[in-house]
């Protein structure tokens, strides 16, 4: 959601009303991607997210600094007033419960980035499709472009004709691939 500014050096932003239609139809195509996505969540994986959510918050980053201070002063007050059953110095118990809790999260975290990644490679590859769709109909716009300048006899002075020749050829998407594994192989 949008908030508003208070700083009046600021301008708010646009209002949805205030958006073209195009834009709006965007914004409902991405919004019903994110529901298809997230309605392919499985229960324990949504556990799974918010559980890794709250890990990440500063409100568990407080309690564990607190857990573990505590921890520490408890055992060291309960030394000195003789207790039995004391976690001593350097705190077994205490490194066996963080470590648990460091087990826990990291793989918690790595369900969550599997999940990232994949919905990062589905944007990825849809990303790839439009621009390949937008190179091809910018592609036909140039090629009618280039169709009208040579008819039209008062278009066909410009100076850029080559270089609309040349971006009237429709780009090869396997060539452009080629070359960058190349370049990345070379690096």
């Amino acid at each position: 959601m949008f908030r508003m500014s208070t700083d009046t050096n600021t301008e708010a932003p646009a209002a949805a009303s205030d958006l073209s239609s195009s834009a709006k139809g965007n914004i409902d195509v991405l919004a019903s991607l994110y529901e298809r996505e997230n309605a392919r969540v499985s229960g324990m994986q949504l556990a799974i997210e918010r559980i890794s959510a709250f890990f990440g918050s500063p409100a568990y980053l407080i309690f564990a600094v607190a857990f573990i201070v505590l921890w520490v002063l408890v055992n060291a007050w309960g030394m000195h007033a003789g207790w039995e059953h004391v976690d001593e110095p350097p705190f077994f118990w205490l490194q066996g419960i963080v470590s648990s809790n460091a087990l826990i999260l990291t793989v918690a975290v790595l369900i969550r980035q599997n999940r990232m990644a994949q919905l990062a490679e589905h944007r990825a590859h849809l990303d790839l499709q439009i621009n390949l769709l937008t190179e091809q109909k910018a592609t036909k716009i140039l090629q009618l472009v280039d169709e009208l300048r040579r008819e039209l006899p008062t278009l066909r002075g410009t100076k850029d004709a080559a270089d609309v020749v040349e971006l009237t050829k429709p780009a090869d998407a396997e060539a452009i691939l080629d070359a960058i594994k190349r370049l990345d192989e070379e690096r």
